[in-house]
């Protein structure tokens, strides 16, 4: 085992037991143990007989948890199952289980023929060599019919794409409408702008714009979207290779502009926010008037306060002079285990396949609206109609074309698949740097260097 996959398992052992401790919210921390090589599976035929798939049964792990997510996901694959003729077994696997139970199974010889996973999860899979490659399922659906960002970001190092695209997932300031009214305020342009809309929102009981830090991946997830409207990466998106390390200059003067909007507009305590945090001050609470999140603060108003669903709208976070370089991105997506015979590769094959249709696609993506936008195409303007997003028809507009025409990226993954994201999702040094230099523990140089050193120890 290679230093640098000790390094990821280590740490996402470590972050399972503390997921474990504290209570998972809808993030996703990939985990645990390393699955033996499957590698030397067969590949799909997808010309072997489906009249030979009559009682076969297909087992599929889903990290959807979400009742209304996971009811969707079950309800389509059983739909499936009985046109091919086939029985589906659909699990739940939390990420702090997910790869500590594929090792077990792997070890018994009964491993899920699919599974329903995160970028991070992807990245962990194909590391570990545990999946296969895509090609053949996405040609046949059609390979112009997915956003392209969305593809290089599966995309492994040989160029074959080991992820079938479900949903994507795309991170803006979603923002109090009807208190950007009371005050005249206009949508920001720059980060110049952006401060200054963010303390003329401060007022009593109310602060402008929150900065949650909370150790397990949001630190790293708000910090990743201000460096991508900068142009900060952590890998080349061209080149393939770490590149953090030659940008301190330009990620100390992000680092230094989140200490700012933390210091002159968010709330004390949101340092150690996590996801719930943030959104229900948002959404719910109303203690808070801008957040980045990735419209997850949609389904928190529906559930728990009705009134504020209206109230609420999004933009783009802009870059620094008001040309923003890229966006902060993620999504969901189908990973395949190799098969040992032809006939059990053409049956993943062609289920896979079947999933693509503009309704089920749409209907996927709409369990929960707004925090999931479909990748297939075909199925955007039937996500539009759908009464689900009515109130947000220029949102939807908005982020549709970033998936089609901006720069999208997943922190890790800027030239395609990487364990390097994996990691990041796992190491708690963004939250300790970007707290410290918050409170004052730290300068914005010293927390650069904290991160730096933490991932190049990984890259080393």
């Amino acid at each position: 085992m290679t230093k640098k996959l000790t390094s990821l398992l280590l740490a996402v052992v470590l972050v399972a037991l503390t997921l474990t401790a504290c209570g998972p919210e809808s993030a996703d921390p990939p985990v645990s143990e390393k699955p033996e090589d499957l590698s030397s599976a067969q590949t799909p035929d997808a010309s072997a007989d489906s009249a030979s798939y009559e009682g076969q049964n297909l087992v599929i792990w889903t990290n959807l948890t979400a009742d209304a997510q996971y009811e969707v996901l079950n309800k389509q694959f059983n739909e499936l199952g009985a046109e091919l003729g086939v029985t589906v077994t659909v699990e739940k696997v939390s990420f702090n289980e997910m790869y500590g139970k594929l090792a077990t199974a792997v070890s018994s010889g009964d491993v899920p023929d699919i599974m329903h996973t995160n970028f991070g999860g992807t990245a962990y899979l194909y590391e570990t060599e545990s999946i296969m490659p895509m090609d053949d399922v996405i040609n046949d659906i059609g390979a112009g019919d997915f956003s392209d960002a969305y593809l290089r970001v599966l995309t492994g190092k040989d160029g074959k794409i080991y992820g079938l695209p479900d949903w994507a997932m795309h991170t803006s300031v979603w923002y109090r409408k009807d208190l950007f009214a009371e005050k005249n305020l206009k949508v920001p342009t720059t980060w110049a702008e952006f401060l200054t809309t963010a303390e003329a929102l401060n007022s009593d009981g109310m602060k402008g714009f929150n900065v949650p830090l909370d150790s397990v991946q949001v630190a790293a997830q708000t910090f990743y979207e201000m460096m991508c409207s900068a142009g900060v990466y952590f890998i080349d998106p061209e080149t393939g290779e770490y590149c953090f390390d030659e940008e301190k200059e330009k990620a100390v003067e992000v680092i230094d502009y989140l200490v700012e909007l933390y210091r002159k507009a968010s709330p004390a305590g949101s340092l150690a926010w996590s996801w719930g945090d943030y959104r229900n001050a948002l959404s719910v609470t109303g203690t808070v008037a801008m957040s980045l999140d990735m419209g997850a603060v949609i389904g928190n108003a529906q559930s728990n306060a009705p009134e504020m669903v209206e109230k609420l709208g999004c933009f783009d976070f802009p870059g620094v002079d008001g040309n923003k370089a890229a966006s902060f991105g993620s999504g969901y997506c189908f990973v395949a285990v190799p098969q040992t015979d032809d006939a059990r590769s053409a049956l993943v094959h062609d289920f896979l396949t079947a999933l693509y249709t503009p309704e089920r696609a749409a209907e996927r993506a709409l369990s929960r609206p707004m925090f999931a936008f479909p990748s297939y195409k075909p199925a955007f303007e039937r996500y539009r109609a759908s009464d689900k997003v009515a109130l947000f028809q220029d949102e939807v507009n908005y982020i549709l074309d970033a998936y089609e025409n901006g720069a999208w990226y997943w922190y890790g993954m800027e030239a395609g698949l990487n364990g390097l994201s994996a990691y990041i999702e796992s190491t708690g040094i963004f939250g300790e740097a970007l707290q410290g230099a918050c409170d004052g523990t730290y300068t914005a140089e010293q927390a650069y260097d904290l991160i730096n050193e933490d991932l190049m120890s990984y890259e080393s």
